[in-house]
This record gives structure tokens, sequence and C-alpha cells, in this order.
């Protein structure tokens, strides 16, 4: 059975990159390669696949900058170009031949992305809004004498 458009993953061939660790945090909780890019402000399908378009001495130079900024975790250069050689070796090869698997817009209005119950609840909160509005509305007109 095949999932449904917003189950499947953005690029399937980037998975084994994405989800490798690359290091720990404090309480020894494996880091993705996915919440490192995440922490540092970058959408993580879009720098694997810059970075796999790369050669690979350039996409482990760049990679290894961005895991010695990572918050929180003090790793010199030379460390983090050894976590980075190791990471880059799961990125798929470049190869213009490829057919290259289309990204889609995973952005939609929140409205759309809500579940449909919490649609309901706001939608009887709006509702009951405007219904207590129009009473104190009317109370008012009525209270200053206007028919």
């Amino acid at each position: 059975m095949a999932l449904r458009g917003s189950f499947r993953p953005l690029r399937p061939d980037l998975d084994n990159f994405l989800f490798a660790a690359v290091g720990a945090e404090q309480d020894r909780i494996p880091l993705s390669m996915l919440s490192a890019l995440t922490r540092l402000g970058l959408d993580p399908w879009d720098e694997a696949g810059r970075l796999s378009s790369l050669s690979k001495r350039e996409a482990i130079e760049q990679l290894a900058r961005l895991i010695a900024e990572l918050p929180g975790a003090c790793r010199p250069l030379p460390e983090a170009r050894g976590i980075a050689s190791a990471s880059i070796e799961r990125l798929p090869k470049h190869d213009s031949d490829r057919a290259v698997l289309p990204v889609r817009n995973r952005r939609r209005r929140p409205w759309r992305t809500m579940p449909r119950l919490s649609q309901f609840w706001i939608f009887l909160l709006v509702l009951g809004a405007a219904a207590l509005f129009s009473i104190i509305l009317h109370s008012f007109s009525f209270g200053m004498g206007f028919p």
C-alpha cells in the first residue's frame, strides 16, 4: 500500500545521510544529521541535496564547518572533518544521468494542516465570540435608548 502524499518522504535517496548519527548530545542521545542541520537554521533536504551536488572534497569541507558551528557542541575542525567525511559517504553520488526526484513543497497553509477536530473548536470559538459581541452590542443599543 502506497503512502499518502503528506506522509511520503521528501527525498528517500537522502534518508541514509539525514538519519545518520553525527555525534551525541549532552544526554548521550544520538544527534542525527537531520537535527543538526535544523539546529543551524538550514532546511535539511535542501542542504543534503546541495552537498550531494558538490565534489566530495568540497562537500566534506562545507559540512565540517557546519558541524563545527553546531550550538552546544565544541568540536575542533579536524574532528568535524572526520565526522563530515563519514557522513558524506552516505550521500547519493551526483550523477547527471540519474533522474532527480522532485522535491515537493511541503509548506501548506496552517488551517489545512490542523486536525479537523481543532478546526471545529476554532469555528465554535469564533461563532461564540461573534454571538457574545452581538449580545453586548444589542444590549448596549437598548440601554442607550436606541430602538
